[in-house]
């Protein structure tokens, strides 16, 4: 059997693109929702009485605090947050560029963005597939992906392009689920049949890094939920239970450095990524 083209891979992606914006256009990816499937509201559930298990502010202090490091001041800058949804924790940060873009496939979360932002002279928004021709705009020095990547099955198109639309030396800086680690690969793995996402929810496994660690130089990168993802282990069961380790666990994990010796352990990966050509590149870290 002959492998798929890149023009086959490529218009494979895009009609998945349809369908994931219908569904993003009628609820979002963390809610229970009547779009989706029983097993999949009992998962989202589990999922969110886990998550109260640590400290929704200070993990989005952590995480915040090493992605503001790494874009460092984004005055005079051009910068794309792509999959934008109704915006991120970062996106006011972000707005502080020179010109600050945001695409998504679905109309309703580029709207609820609109209106969280509202008019700004250097915001320009798309609602449209970022791998679509018609979106045509270059020249970023850094591109937001927060939770973007993971939702390509193949993923070179997707870095293909980020990499065309960057300039040489420029920044991406990624934020994905990871299942590198066993018992989290398991867990997925039971649930797909049941998933009513998974035709574009592909958490990153080794091949997905060594795809991204080809195209890119990785300056840096961290995981989330190092030892802290037992907390969320213990949250499932009894959300107080969780609570007494989470907080502790969570700033433990950045405190001694664990999100970057035990990253393939971790549960999500940030990755800061420089686009090649730069005149002094950095050291390439890999994953």
């Amino acid at each position: 059997m002959n492998e798929p083209t890149q023009t086959d891979t490529v218009a494979s992606i895009l009609e998945t693109n349809k369908e994931q914006a219908r569904y993003y256009d009628a609820t979002d990816g963390g809610s229970i929702s009547a779009q989706n499937g029983l097993m999949t509201n009992l998962w989202r559930r589990l999922r969110l009485r886990a998550l109260s298990s640590v400290d929704a502010g200070l993990k989005e202090t952590l995480v915040q605090d090493i992605h503001c490091a790494w874009m460092g001041d984004l005055t005079g800058l051009k910068v794309l947050e792509v999959g934008c949804g109704p915006g991120s924790t970062l996106t006011q940060h972000l707005l502080q560029a020179r010109e600050y873009h945001a695409i998504d496939l679905a109309a309703a979360q580029v709207k609820q963005l609109r209106r969280r932002i509202g008019k700004r002279a250097n915001a320009k928004l798309f609602v449209g597939d970022f791998l679509a021709d018609d979106f045509a705009e270059t020249g970023y020095d850094l591109i937001f992906a927060q939770s973007f990547l993971h939702h390509f099955r193949y993923i070179d198109p997707a870095l293909e392009k980020l990499a065309r639309i960057t300039k040489p030396g420029g920044m991406i800086v990624t934020f994905d689920p990871l299942q590198t680690w066993g018992p989290a690969r398991a867990m997925r793995l039971a649930f797909r049949p049941f998933q009513t996402d998974a035709a574009w929810e592909f958490p990153f496994g080794r091949a997905s890094l060594d795809a991204i660690a080809r195209q890119f130089i990785v300056k840096d990168r961290f995981g989330l939920y190092a030892r802290s993802k037992w907390a969320l282990a213990l949250g499932m069961l009894s959300p107080r239970l969780g609570q007494r380790f989470g907080r502790r666990w969570l700033a433990d994990d950045f405190a001694t450095g664990r999100v970057r010796r035990r990253l393939q352990s971790c549960l999500v990966l940030s990755a800061c990524l420089i686009n090649r050509g730069a005149a002094n590149p950095p050291a390439d870290l890999g994953f």
